[in-house]
């Protein structure tokens, strides 16, 4: 299953930061909905963890993980939220 773009931003923007605007342009969306389809199809959190653990220097400015994040994706995903 392949979440649609403006799903996977809502699910970016709940889970990971809810000041991301459409202003960050198409490019840098697509990216990040490429990595969340990853992390949400990912056989497990350690391996939806890796698709996502290159955003290194950002979770240590908000003492955050690649795995707490990944967590927050994937629940966000499987929720009514979006």
């Amino acid at each position: 299953m392949t979440i649609p773009l403006e799903d996977a931003k809502a699910i970016y923007r709940h889970a990971i930061d809810p000041r991301a605007s459409d202003g960050e342009g198409e490019a840098w969306w697509a990216a990040v909905a490429d990595e969340v389809n990853e992390v949400v199809s990912a056989k497990d959190a350690a391996t939806a963890a890796s698709v996502i653990a290159w955003w290194h220097h950002d979770w240590s400015q908000v003492a955050d993980s690649p795995r707490a994040a990944a967590a927050r994706i994937r629940r966000t995903a499987r929720s009514k939220v979006i």
